[in-house]
Parts: structure tokens; C-alpha cells; sequence
């Protein structure tokens, strides 16, 4: 029986050493990766953890959050910063200034965040050139059962290409409203009967966001990246205007999504 590389869906972790091609629970995975996207091509993931983001929110600022995310994108399965998949060399200081796309004219920006994340736990120093972003936050592989949010690197990566660390932290921000299953922004984001789902209004995302509710309309407006919305702005007659999350860069469900979400973001 041949082997096949089997990728957990969940955890990204690969399970290729317990699977074959005939074995049941290997047919089972492999449909999983197969509408993951599409193709059977697993696209890496990091874990956000929602219970525990306000502490973070709480410790940086807007800006200082998108710069974490995008960071976060780069950890090992232990933590660790890390130049790349293929070059698992930690990441310098001025690595992470490169991948932040942060000048030298600005590098005070760099260090005030940096040093917000190391005094708060957000982000360990080893003394060693080695940098650690604490599991309690941001992670790779198990979760075991918390509650958490997916952020996957490469879309992340290309928004930040088009956007700014202040609109990624934007998105931060409301990583803890990410309904369960529809990827709307909402109060009550385990509600799993839809008809009580409490979705936000623009002010009331405002105030999610502890932003303006004029900054929400500009901001949603212009997160776009590769010709793709990042925010659907939805409106009815009964509930008027909500908002919904491209489930492409970010989402709770680890689901293939149906063709009405996947029309309104454009979606392969």
C-alpha cells in the first residue's frame, strides 16, 4: 500500500507516518485536505487565541497589533521566530524589520513595539538571538479544544503587501467577534442558531474596535488585496448593514464555504 503525505487540517501538523492510502482514517484526512481548498493543496495556518487577545490588544496599540499578527505568521510549532519554511534560521531583529517592512528612518517604531511585547509576555527574549511569541496568544499545531481563529500566512502576508500594520491591526481587533460558522463580526460568536446571532452594526463594530465608526467605513473600505475584499458589508431590510470576514485570510470554521461566500469575496 502506498504512502501518501497526509496534513492534519487542524493542526497543519503532518500525520504522514500514520496513514496510508488505504486505511480509513487516511481516506478521511485526505477528503479533508481535498476541501480545504479545492486542489488538495493544505495552505500553512498559524492559531490565534481568542479568549486571551485582549490582554494583547490591551498592551499594544493598533499598529503595534498588526505588526504582531504579521509576525506571528513566521513561528515555529515551538514558538520560534523563523526566517521562513524553508529557512528555519531564527529571525534577527533586523530580520523582523524586514519582514515588518519597517525603514531604518523608523526603527524607534520597531523597538517601542518589540519591547511592548517582551514587558508584557507577549514576545520571549532568549538572550541567544532567539525570539519566542508566547503560545498563550499566537500558536502552531494542537489546540485542544480553545477556542481559536486561523489566520492563513500566505493571504496574511500578501494583504500586508497592500495594507497597512495599522488596518492589520484593525483586523486584530476584532478577531474575538469572528462568528463560529459564518465568519460574521457579531456579540455572541458562539451562537450556533442563526436567527440569534447579534451581528454588528457599524457602530456597534466601532466600538469593538475602540475606533471611530467613521475610521470603520474608511478602514473596511480600503482592505483589499490582489483585487480581493477583505470585508463584505452586508444589508437587509431587517437587520441593515452587518459585516463578514474574508474567510480566505481569517476565519473560525475549517470549512469548505459555500458558493454564495465564496461569490461575494471572489474566491477560487
Amino acid at each position: 500500500m502506498s504512502n501518501v503525505r497526509v496534513i492534519d487540517p487542524y493542526t497543519g501538523e503532518d500525520l504522514s507516518h500514520e496513514y496510508t492510502l488505504r486505511n480509513r482514517k487516511s481516506d478521511e484526512a485526505y477528503r479533508n485536505i481535498k476541501s480545504y481548498d479545492g486542489e488538495g493543496r493544505q495552505e500553512a495556518f498559524f492559531f490565534n487565541r481568542m479568549n486571551n487577545l485582549d490582554y494583547a490588544m490591551a498592551s499594544l496599540t493598533t499598529a503595534q497589533c498588526g505588526f504582531l499578527l504579521v509576525l506571528s505568521s513566521y513561528i515555529d510549532y515551538d514558538g520560534l521566530l523563523i526566517n521562513s519554511e524553508n529557512n528555519k534560521e531564527p529571525m534577527s531583529t533586523a530580520d523582523m524589520q524586514r519582514v515588518l517592512r519597517i525603514t531604518k528612518t523608523r526603527q524607534s517604531s520597531f523597538y517601542d513595539f518589540l519591547n511592548a511585547c517582551i514587558v508584557n509576555g507577549i514576545i520571549r527574549d532568549d538572550k541567544d538571538g532567539r525570539y519566542y511569541v508566547n503560545r498563550d496568544y499566537h500558536f502552531r499545531g494542537s489546540t485542544n479544544g480553545d477556542r481559536v481563529v486561523m489566520t492563513i500566512i500566505s493571504k496574511l502576508r500578501e494583504m500586508y503587501s497592500e495594507v497597512s500594520a495599522h488596518d492589520i491591526g484593525l483586523l486584530y481587533r476584532l478577531i474575538p467577534y469572528i462568528h463560529v460558522d459564518t465568519n460574521m463580526l457579531c456579540a455572541n460568536p458562539e451562537e450556533k442558531i442563526p436567527k440569534y446571532v447579534r451581528k454588528f452594526n457599524r457602530k456597534e463594530l466601532a466600538e469593538a474596535a475602540g475606533v471611530s465608526p467613521a475610521l470603520i467605513s474608511r478602514a473596511t473600505g480600503r482592505m483589499v488585496y490582489r483585487g480581493k475584499s477583505v470585508f463584505a458589508r452586508v444589508t437587509t431590510a431587517t437587520d441593515g448593514t452587518f459585516y463578514m470576514l474574508n474567510p480566505q485570510v481569517i476565519r473560525r470554521a475549517d470549512v469548505d464555504y459555500d458558493v454564495t461566500v465564496r461569490s461575494i469575496f471572489g474566491l477560487d
